[in-house]
């Protein structure tokens, strides 16, 4: 799955991957929810009603017909309630049932769809769940259809939406995921003592993070992209998809410029997405896209196979590195600049740090779900400080240990908050290079 083409055409083709399990059936128009209720005419009179009603005590409504044509609904509560009256069998007895007639109802052609139908209901007003609604077929009256069942067709609907659509993000999930297990496999062959952390805030997520061993060395990036859930994964498949396009060039033996690698990304995004900066704009087309701003922070690492350095260039994200002496962290912040906005120029540079190893250190870096979740005793943010602080007390463990270790750190902190966000975490231990 080396393209986005590929993946797109899998998330579409979720909507059907489970097409052939049966599930309730849904009323498709107004003829699922009819019943045939027998009807009425104008030469019915009251005390025929109150006949027809008691021989009828599941009915709760009859339609008024006139040559075939419903003229209006009678709903027998209402009708029964104003009949129990002193008088009312004296004086409306031999009187047309027109009397407590309702005379403008909701009339559907019985292949209605039942979403134009739920939208005329709810035109109508209340008088539809109090009354029903009358089908007919070619103009003839054909049956009635009532409040309740209207409303149960509403509610299965609904279910049926949610659960086509939670399937979706399901099946996404298994496609997103999909895409980080070659990375999982890269880790430990091209950072040897290292461990991953992606804790997605909802089903699917806008971090990624992708990993490849080489011949001539290990590269490494960490993806923190705009949103979360849905709008966020779609974000990190182009990342993933670009990334894997890139990575068979450097599987050749290309020269690796992680700096030059985030400044191919940023005019990568923004021609998919048709970001261009204010004021760009040239059609209809483009003054739409040009109301998009979505982008990237990321973290790109590359460990020559010598190992005798290492190089980094971010957007945002900050590199930790820390002494197995338990001092606090050297931190090398990330550019401010974001990958693939549409107010990031085209030719934005991103600063290379070319990092000289000697003794084997610790090194982190996290997305800011980490940083800016909030717990504690007074509900604050985390923070890189605090981070930073809990990152130097560990610095004796193994990296491979450190994954484990900073998701119960950050799930103390996080207590009884929600999350706020995707979690990525990347630790390793550099190599050590003496005399």
């Amino acid at each position: 799955m080396s393209n986005l083409n590929d993946l797109h055409a899998l998330i579409v083709a979720s909507y059907d991957v489970d097409a052939a399990i049966p599930h309730k059936r849904i009323a498709a128009n107004a003829a699922a929810l009819r019943t045939d209720s027998p009807c009425v005419t104008p030469e019915h009179t009251n005390d025929a009603l109150l006949e027809f009603f008691t021989e009828r005590p599941e009915q709760g409504n009859v339609a008024v017909v006139d040559g075939g044509r419903p003229i209006g609904l009678v709903n027998k509560h209402i009708f029964m309630e104003a009949y129990a009256k002193p008088f009312a069998r004296e004086i409306f007895g031999r009187r047309s049932c027109i009397a407590w007639m309702h005379k403008d109802p909701l009339v559907v052609d019985e292949l209605t769809p039942l979403e134009t139908l739920l939208k005329l209901a709810v035109e109508t007003g209340e008088s539809v769940l109090k009354d029903g609604f009358i089908t007919v077929r070619d103009g003839t009256y054909s049956g009635i259809g009532s409040g309740f069942a209207l409303m149960q067709a509403m509610s299965d609907l609904e279910a049926e939406k949610t659960r086509q659509l939670l399937d979706s993000i399901d099946y996404a999930s298994s496609i997103q995921r999909a895409q980080l297990k070659t990375s999982d496999e890269h880790l430990a062959p091209a950072f040897g003592d290292a461990s991953l952390v992606w804790q997605p805030r909802d089903v699917v997520g806008g971090d990624c993070y992708f990993v490849r061993r080489f011949a001539h060395g290990g590269f490494a990036a960490i993806v923190d992209c705009t949103g979360h859930g849905v709008p966020g994964a779609f974000m990190t498949l182009i990342a993933l998809s670009w990334l894997e396009q890139r990575s068979q060039q450097l599987a050749a033996g290309a020269e690796v410029r992680v700096d030059a690698l985030l400044g191919e990304l940023n005019r990568y995004v923004k021609q998919v997405l048709g970001q261009r900066g204010a004021g760009a704009a040239t059609s209809l087309l483009d003054a739409g896209a040009a109301k998009n701003d979505d982008g990237m922070d990321i973290a790109m690492l590359w460990l020559p196979a010598d190992g005798d350095h290492l190089e980094f260039a971010s957007s945002h994200l900050a590199l930790m590195l820390v002494d197995p002496g338990g001092e606090m962290p050297e931190i090398i912040e990330g550019d401010k600049a974001g990958v693939g906005y549409a107010s990031t120029p085209d030719d934005t540079e991103w600063p290379l740090h070319r990092l000289p190893l000697g003794r084997a250190r610790r090194a982190l870096i996290v997305t800011d779900g980490v940083i800016d979740q909030l717990g504690g005793p007074k509900g604050l943010a985390l923070g890189k400080k605090r981070l930073a602080a809990y990152f130097a007390e560990q610095s004796g463990h193994p990296a491979v240990e450190m994954g484990e270790r900073l998701t119960r750190f950050v799930r103390d902190w996080q207590g009884s908050q929600a999350r706020r966000d995707d979690v990525t975490a990347f630790c390793f231990t550099t190599p050590e290079r003496l005399g």
